[in-house]
């Protein structure tokens, strides 16, 4: 048994060329291409799937090995998994060699096995270099061929960046280098994924983030990187969704991702070198930009649906929700195309890269270097009563606040709600969901009130002149709304004053 680590990436039939011309591998030996054909196996209700093991038998010339692989982790195009490999003699797999203790007995039974049977294969022409990168050995994998079930057919051309021996962060660095010439696309699923895709399709799904437990032995930084990777993890989990799918849920959940990962990284800005913060804040609000049109043009058509079933004329609004849909449809349209360019790839391939190496301690001082070596339940009561103050400074005479400090005051806000939950697990839990729960209503409450602000934006971006009826008509609606939450912010805010600070 083994554990493999691999970087998969996505490229355009034409760039296969290239790929082969780059420099790193013109500089060692190629191997001779091999034809690899692999038969998936499982029961028809994918029973193999559910327990997350993957059995293949592959063809090498006369050569059959057979392996057996758990799901394992997959983390920005980054796959590690056990992986079982063994020499048989047949087409189908030899039960007496599959692990001991991977599946239940009943599988193993005679006549159970009987329902194990071919699902999809993959067949492709592999082309291979050994090459050592960084003091890593890192063997590169050129495939190109098809995913086939009975019944459908995919196109594949992937390149794998498999890790021999050295340090996995080098594998993000060999992807950015082949990646200044080729416009490559991190692939968060392996073959066997794509293969049970084409198998039994599925809609795709939406994923909120679930809770994060942090270790109260683990140090500042050990937190900061597990943080990270979780923001990561629920923003790629909902790329599928976006890309393919039509609820709504996947973009906001993608935007939340990302502010996630934004507030992550104001909790920890002081231990961050200030020019690779404000690199990567600049690169991850224009990603930020592109999703959150899109969820604005979302939350403001389905404000148009209830104005529409409160009102005795609908027709008032017909105008106004074709255009709505023309724009919201050219934004998701943006979004999708955004996903598939190589500065999305790029930037999220130069961030693991930066997570993996820890890269923020080449430039910190002393003082910085020994912050982040301090408990995470220290590092967290400190941020935390710091964001408190802030919030509490900024949020006197709240009700008669300016829109503008209403705006910063809610931003500020939504970066405390997210460092409560990433923290939650330090501390006691019926206190801190309570200091939470109370924080995220004046994050609504505020969000309430700056509706009618993105409104007029959109309004204006559809060219909507300000003296038009439809303007007053929402304009009178959203005053409404606000109306009923400036009464409850008041509430909402004593009712925050009152919380006792749990990191204390």
């Amino acid at each position: 048994m083994s554990i493999e680590t691999e970087l998969k990436l996505h490229f355009a039939p034409d760039d296969a060329e290239y790929i082969k011309q780059h420099p790193l591998l013109l500089a060692v030996q190629q191997d001779e291409p091999k034809r690899l054909y692999n038969t998936y196996f499982d029961t028809v209700d994918c029973a193999l799937l559910q327990r997350g093991i993957g059995l293949r038998v592959r063809r090498i010339n006369d050569k059959r090995i057979q392996t057996v692989k758990t799901a394992g982790t997959v983390i920005n195009g980054l796959h590690q998994r056990q992986e079982w490999e063994t020499e048989i003699h047949g087409d189908i797999p030899d039960f007496k060699l599959m692990p001991k203790n991977l599946l239940p007995s009943r599988f193993l039974h005679k006549k159970n096995l009987k329902n194990i049977l071919p699902v999809f294969t993959t067949d492709f022409v592999r082309q291979t270099w050994l090459i050592e990168f960084n003091g890593s050995r890192i063997e590169v994998a050129l495939d190109q061929g098809e995913i086939t079930t009975l019944t459908n057919r995919i196109p594949l051309h992937e390149i794998e960046l498999e890790l021999k021996a050295g340090s996995a962060d080098n594998l993000y660095q060999l992807a950015l280098n082949f990646q200044e010439k080729i416009p490559l696309i991190i692939e968060n699923r392996s073959k066997a994924a794509r293969g049970y895709g084409l198998y039994n399709p599925c809609p795709p799904q939406f994923y909120k983030a679930h809770e994060i437990t942090l270790s109260t032995e683990a140090t500042a930084e050990e937190a900061f990187a597990q943080l990270l990777w979780h923001c990561l993890a629920h923003l790629q989990a909902n790329e599928a969704m976006v890309l393919y799918g039509t609820h709504p849920e996947g973009v906001h959940q993608m935007r939340v991702a990302l502010r996630r990962l934004r507030s992550c990284l104001s909790l920890y800005k002081p231990l961050i070198p200030a020019s690779t913060y404000t690199e990567l804040q600049g690169e991850f609000k224009w990603l930020g930009s592109i999703l959150g049109m899109a969820r604005d043009w979302d939350v403001f058509s389905l404000n148009l649906q209830q104005m529409e079933e409160q009102i005795d004329d609908p027709k008032i609004l017909a105008d106004l929700q074709a255009i709505a849909l023309d724009f919201k449809t050219r934004a998701y349209t943006l979004v999708r195309h955004s996903l598939t360019l190589p500065r999305y790839s790029r930037l999220l391939l130069s961030f693991s890269h930066w997570i993996t190496k820890r890269t923020w301690r080449d430039t910190l001082t002393g003082e910085a270097l020994l912050a982040l070596t301090q408990p995470v339940s220290d590092f967290a009561s400190q941020i935390l009563g710091q964001y408190d103050k802030r919030i509490s400074k900024q949020g006197k005479n709240l009700i008669q606040l300016p829109p503008e400090k209403k705006h910063k005051l809610r931003i500020l806000i939504k970066k405390m709600v997210y460092g409560t939950r990433f923290f939650a697990s330090l501390y006691s839990g019926k206190t801190t969901r309570e200091f939470s729960k109370s924080l995220a209503t004046l994050q609504d409450d505020l969000g309430v009130l700056n509706d009618v602000n993105i409104a007029d934006e959109l309004l204006t971006q559809a060219s909507i002149a300000a003296d038009a009826p439809v303007r007053h008509f929402l304009k009178g609606w959203y005053a409404h709304q606000q109306i009923a939450h400036i009464t409850l912010l008041a509430e909402h805010w004593h009712t925050f004053q009152q919380q006792r600070a749990f990191w204390k």
